[in-house]
């Protein structure tokens, strides 16, 4: 299984890669980020809490929030760093 603490310190560096299976089946490639400088100050993630194993990042190419379950993930990817 993917390393959380990894994951989530990639994403709030820059964005990054996530090929993962969606739970419908469908294979995914999503860029996203939990980075402060890249996401709109004026989104809020959802308060709704999620168990540890569901992530929820901002998807750079829909400007919006998404999740994915870590077991799902079959790779990621530094894309780029935010300060960069």
């Amino acid at each position: 299984m993917i390393d959380r603490n990894e994951i989530v310190s990639a994403l709030t560096a820059g964005v990054v890669e996530v090929d993962f299976t969606k739970v419908n089946g469908e294979n995914r490639i999503m860029e996203c980020t939990l980075s402060e400088r890249i996401v709109p100050f004026t989104e809020s993630k959802s308060t709704a809490s999620r168990p540890d194993n569901v992530l929820a990042v901002w998807d750079i190419n829909n400007s919006g929030w998404r999740s994915f379950r870590l077991e799902n993930v079959n790779s990621w990817k530094v894309k780029e760093y935010a300060n960069a």
